[in-house]
């Protein structure tokens, strides 16, 4: 979050205060970085260099118009520089998928060994603690390996969103800022031709024997699914500020479909936010709420 909003500050006519947020921004990454990092701690600074990159050229061109279309550029070009390097240099779709499974299952087996110790220290049964932090280990490696596959898509996800808090915090510390704000959830939309990035990566997902492309298609599959989810929510968002539905009462909903209905909820708003595409639910309610 911090480096791309180096390049909001830095890429657009900066005043001499932005020169100076940008700087100490720069400085600030650069003592985060420093030190030793083993391969895949070196593989998230060359994605947070690209991704910048990436903005900073976007920004500097001022095309396409719009936040969320100059994300999106920014982090489709960063893809794109990233399989380049990838081809160039010789790291294969395996090795990435590698490098993440042995960095957060190491993370993982250093939680279940810490949560082993407190099991013996507190002197729980034997047996019983056992199977339950077996079982525990068994649910959680499941996940590593699970997410370690999708470890793309969740970046390209991760990214839009770091771009986002970055665009907001630009807004609000530039002397001038430059561009439309960041804008309410409820009016997020993107191209609707973005759903052949849905259709076409679904279509290399089930296609058999197509090796690296499967899962090349099941990441990009997380990516726009992801992106039509938020789309949904906006759906949403809109819908209960059109009934007047807000405040408290709204925030303790969220956090009750987060904790309890995550699945369905997720579901849900990838519902919406595909049919959004044809239906564009949020014009026909502003017409329903004009009408006398």
């Amino acid at each position: 979050m911090v480096a791309p909003l180096v390049a909001f500050l830095a890429a657009q006519r900066p005043s001499r205060r932005d020169v100076g947020w940008a700087a100490g921004l720069v400085l600030f990454v650069v003592w985060l970085s420093a030190g030793p990092a083993d391969s895949f701690g070196l593989m998230e600074r060359a994605w947070l260099v690209v991704l910048t990159g990436s903005l900073a050229i976007v920004v500097m061109s001022g095309r396409p118009k719009g936040f969320v279309a100059a994300a999106l550029t920014a982090v489709a070009g960063a893809a794109a520089t990233a399989a380049t390097l990838m081809a160039l240099t010789g790291v294969s779709w395996g090795e990435l998928v590698w490098l993440a499974e042995r960095h957060y299952g190491t993370q993982a087996r250093l939680l279940i060994g810490q949560l082993s110790s407190l099991s013996a220290a507190s002197g729980a049964p034997g047996a019983g603690g056992g199977t339950l932090l077996g079982t525990l280990e068994d649910s959680i490696m499941l996940g590593v390996r699970l997410v370690s596959g999708l470890f793309p898509g969740l970046v390209l996800l991760q990214s839009l969103a770091a771009l986002a808090l970055a665009r907001a915090l630009y807004h609000r510390i530039a002397q001038q800022p430059r561009g439309e704000p960041l804008g309410t959830l409820a009016g997020f939309r993107f191209n609707d031709h973005l759903i052949w990035g849905v259709a076409i990566s679904l279509l290399v997902l089930v296609l058999p024997r197509l090796g690296w492309l499967n899962a090349l298609g099941g990441n990009l599959l997380v990516f726009f699914s992801g992106l039509y989810v938020v789309r949904g929510c906006a759906v949403l968002m809109a819908v209960a500020a059109a009934g007047g539905f807000g405040g408290p009462l709204a925030a303790l909903l969220v956090v009750f479909v987060t904790l309890f209905l995550m699945p369905v909820a997720a579901l849900a708003a990838l519902a919406l936010g595909l049919t959004d595409t044809l239906m564009d639910w949020r014009r026909r309610l502003a017409r329903a709420v004009q009408k006398p």
